[in-house]
């Protein structure tokens, strides 16, 4: 037995009265209920009870110590016990408890508390309303709102999803389109939105939006990059020696007329047509191009750059015939001479996009478009002065970086199925078709091996880009961002000297971009080197700046940012 409050012990002296400190007695009854006696009358030495009660409260005690004699005895218990002894008890709300303090176990952990009970405990509405969302049901975590595979979050009491990458919305609810993939959809020219789940398709020079507002339809009769036809395959020639397809020996005839086709094709190198699908054009035609120019010697216009003195000579090598209308917008920069000594891409009716140092030493006079055979007048050729032109400022010569220029014409050209300008890219699609595996198509007037001298017919090869990492292990030379390489490490296929400021051209849906420009190379067709190109993309800027200061037409890029 223990003293309520004071927590002192009380002996029970035989016949006499219970002797204790000033207190309470308190007896806790085995059936657990609590009895509380409180004396009458107390003095400082003891506890003293009216005579009359005496022998009644003797008799309680005894009786008390008789059936808790074995909790007396000992101050320990079984672990069942205890258990019984401290187990929570989920208890009802009790008399005056409003007014008892708040206190988060007893409200909410024991009992159900309310919005208004929590909000007593923390003191904060804040606080509350955060404490409520994980404690009632409108915790929306609880069950994951989030589609398409997002993990439901809850942050100050709001929910947020993270979405997969494709899916965006408050829920992941919508998939989202963005340029980096597929183009975002759209078939042409693609932009990403601010809030990042939608984009904006536009269209090229001569397109026009569909309904769908993802496809371009033709608006003209010759947009830019459409081919009438399409480009005929020669991966599928003989390589029978040096037999020619006679398809090409048909369209030499229309093309030469009454010259000896046979005896030209007789000349070919023993290598034409062979395992690589070379185009070799030499002997006779060599010849015949020096007896043209007389005394004019090529050596007194630009070519390629080339960091090995030992390659002295432009070419396409391992080529093909670029029949009429398969390059189409192919340009031949031309001297007051008439001699061609750069390539270009015609971009509208009135600009030529080349390489910057192809105008290092020689102002061009005029161009040529719609040109296949150079020493032959031909139906769709047309020749256009040339009123001025621009070199990339930033263009530095000793390593050609930023190699790029633009030509301005004095008259517009005409288009036709043979004369088109090619598209420009977006830096967005740029990137899509530089990671692409859809070889790029070179075209150029270049020399055909090694040794020779430049074509006399329009030439073309397919060359797939290679990595950047690849095309600066493969050379010392410095290797910008501004560049990018294309060709194979083994196979003799490359462009050369004489196919300067020619188009690095990539199909995309169906039309035609301009990816690069030839611009320098280590040797021509070298085993273990690339030829660089000019990333177009990176000038689109500056492109547009020169010609809408340059003339009152500002259509034909208003479409690229």
């Amino acid at each position: 037995m223990f003293c309520a409050g004071t927590l002192h012990f009380c002996y029970i002296l035989p016949f006499q009265n219970p002797v204790c400190s000033n207190c309470w007695i308190s007896l806790t009854l085995n059936f657990g209920k609590v009895i509380i006696y409180k004396p009458k009358y107390s003095t400082r030495f003891g506890c003293t009870m009216a005579r009359a009660s005496s022998s009644a409260a003797l008799l309680l005690l005894i009786c008390f110590f008789n059936s808790n004699l074995s909790y007396s005895l000992s101050v320990f218990m079984k672990n069942s016990e205890a258990s019984q002894v401290l187990r929570i008890r989920k208890r009802a709300n009790q008399f005056l408890e409003e007014i008892r303090p708040g206190d988060l176990e007893r409200e909410c952990n024991e009992e159900k508390c309310s919005f208004e009970e929590a909000r007593e405990i923390f003191k904060s509405q804040e606080k509350t309303t955060e404490f409520w969302f994980a404690y009632g049901d409108s915790n929306p975590c609880k069950n994951n709102i989030c589609k398409n595979g997002g993990i439901c979050n809850v942050k100050h009491h709001k929910y947020s999803c993270s979405c997969p990458p494709k899916f965006g919305g408050n829920q992941c609810e919508i998939e989202k389109s963005e340029c980096w993939y597929k183009n975002g959809g759209c078939s042409q020219y693609c932009q990403d939105t601010r809030q990042g789940l939608y984009v904006t398709c536009s269209c090229a020079l001569g397109y026009a939006l569909s309904d769908d507002g993802k496809s371009c339809t033709p608006s003209v009769r010759f947009p830019c990059g459409l081919l009438k036809k399409s480009l005929r395959s020669y991966q599928g020639r003989s390589a029978e020696g040096n037999q020619t397809d006679a398809s090409d020996v048909a369209l030499l005839n229309e093309t030469m007329g009454q010259e000896n086709v046979s005896s030209w094709n007789q000349s070919f190198h023993p290598a034409a047509w062979a395992g690589l699908n070379q185009t070799v054009l030499q002997g006779a035609i060599e010849q015949e191009i020096l007896e043209e120019q007389g005394n004019f010697s090529e050596w007194d216009v630009p070519h390629l750059p080339s960091f090995n003195s030992s390659d002295e000579k432009g070419k396409i090598v391992g080529g093909s015939f670029c029949r009429p209308g398969s390059c189409p917008w192919q340009v031949l920069l031309q001297t007051n001479r008439e001699y061609g000594f750069c390539g270009g891409s015609l971009i509208s009716s009135r600009w030529v996009l080349t390489a910057a140092h192809c105008l290092d030493t020689v102002n061009p006079y005029q161009v040529t478009v719609g040109d296949f055979d150079k020493y032959k007048r031909e139906r769709d050729e047309q020749k256009v002065r040339v009123q001025q032109y621009w070199r990339h400022p930033q263009y530095d010569s000793s390593n050609y970086n930023n190699d790029i220029a633009l030509i301005q014409l004095t008259s517009d050209v005409a288009f036709t199925t043979h004369v088109l300008p090619i598209c420009l890219p977006s830096p967005d699609l740029a990137t899509l078709l530089m990671e692409g595996k859809e070889p790029g198509m070179v075209s150029g007037w270049g020399s055909t091996h090694s040794k020779g001298s430049l074509s006399r017919f329009l030439l073309n090869v397919r060359l797939p880009i290679v990595s950047m990492d690849t095309c600066r292990q493969s050379t010392e030379k410095l290797i910008t961002g501004n560049m990018f390489c294309a060709g194979y490490a083994e196979e003799a296929q490359d462009s050369c000297k004489g196919d300067s400021g020619g188009p690095f051209a990539v199909p995309y849906q169906g039309t035609w971009y301009l990816l690069g420009i030839v611009s320098w190379g280590e040797g021509c067709a070298e085993s273990g080197k690339y030829g660089a190109y000019t990333r177009v993309a990176n000038y689109i800027s500056w492109i547009k700046e020169v010609t809408e200061s340059a003339t009152d037409e500002s259509g034909f890029l208003h479409t690229l940012q």
